[in-house]
């Protein structure tokens, strides 16, 4: 039996309007707005500290962490400087090599790098497919996924904020990653989240810089 245009209209009458409202839904859930802050963190981080959350990696292997600062900057520029990748090598703590691959849309790149480690172990390095999205509110996204490097996973999320009236943005960084070496993960999740708060420190300089 084949619907007729004739049988099918009334039938699409009440499916397209329940379709928009899911894909409306969606939408929403997919980029959910900054997070709530407490009293207490909004003081630590006025103060121009980072607040650092260990979290639990993927397969309990590697380090997982979200954290949170406040930067002096509107989230556009501080998204600018996140977002360049190609820059990393001049600002960010360790990293001593970082380039675009490949632009394979205004929104999407190839991005390698690679980070320092201390003698006798080899640097680390990875090449990542980093996507970037502007967000409802006036914030903006970068995501990455790793697509080879010496890691067993090396996935991450940046999201800037308006804070302040737009003239300070708060910046919300999580980390999903596991280096392959040899180290127990109790240190290599001291020396990753240990160093969350100079990555902050070292954007905001930067931005600052520009």
């Amino acid at each position: 039996y084949t619907l007729s245009l004739h049988d099918a209209l009334p039938i699409c009458l009440f499916v397209a309007p329940l379709v928009a409202l899911c894909a409306l839904l969606f939408a929403a859930s997919a980029h959910a707005g900054p997070p709530a802050l407490s009293a207490g963190q909004i003081k630590v981080m006025s103060g121009g500290k980072a607040i650092v959350k260990t979290l639990k990696p993927t397969g309990g292997d590697g380090v997982a962490a979200r954290a949170m600062a406040i930067i002096d900057g509107t989230p556009k520029k501080v998204f600018d400087v996140i977002n360049a990748c190609e820059h990393f090598s001049k600002f960010m703590p360790r990293t001593k090599l970082s380039f675009v691959v490949k632009v394979e849309s205004p929104t999407q790149k190839i991005c390698f790098t690679e980070i320092s480690m201390p003698f006798p172990f080899s640097n680390l390095a990875a090449k990542v497919r980093s996507t970037s999205a502007e967000l409802p509110g006036g914030g903006y996204e970068r995501k990455w996924t790793m697509l080879e490097g010496n890691y067993k996973r090396n996935n991450g999320h940046w999201a800037v904020w308006p804070y302040n009236g737009g003239t300070q943005s708060l910046v919300v960084y999580k980390i999903d990653v596991d280096p392959d070496m040899a180290l127990p993960d109790a240190i290599i999740r001291k020396a990753q989240t240990g160093s969350l708060p100079k990555v902050f420190k070292a954007i905001e300089k930067r931005v600052k810089s520009l």
